[in-house]
């Protein structure tokens, strides 16, 4: 589809674009520096975060759960989250499908069907 191709030449504008500047190649070097310059782990730092695993007893958030045959018993926020996280997620759709034109092309093509569909009714 034309919507289809003119999003493929934006995609292929943004790649040129980012070859062309490539600053992941200036920073790698840097990066790999850096992380050489870390040190291994040491037995210390093994048996501090033993005893902070030990203290957080391993359950989600440290809360344990309920003894057999009792119900746990929610926050006031939770009965709210799952609405409220799907309402957002309802209007970011209603607004990435309602957006306006992601790149000049796509709306230079637009711009340019109307124009000659102008002409073509002028001249008759």
């Amino acid at each position: 589809t034309a919507s289809g191709a003119s999003m493929l030449a934006c995609k292929a504008a943004r790649l040129t674009l980012s070859a062309a500047t490539r600053p992941r190649a200036q920073l790698l070097p840097l990066v790999r520096a850096r992380m050489a310059s870390v040190p291994a782990r040491t037995p210390e730092r093994t048996a501090e975060l033993e005893k902070l695993a030990e203290e957080h007893n391993g359950f989600l958030f440290g809360e344990v759960p309920p003894p057999e045959g009792q119900e746990r018993v929610k926050e006031d926020w939770e009965y709210y989250f799952p609405q409220l996280i799907t309402a957002g997620f309802v209007v970011w759709g209603f607004i990435y499908m309602n957006q306006p034109y992601g790149c000049v092309e796509e709306w230079a093509m637009e711009e340019a069907k109307r124009r000659i569909v102008e002409r073509e009714t002028d001249e008759e």
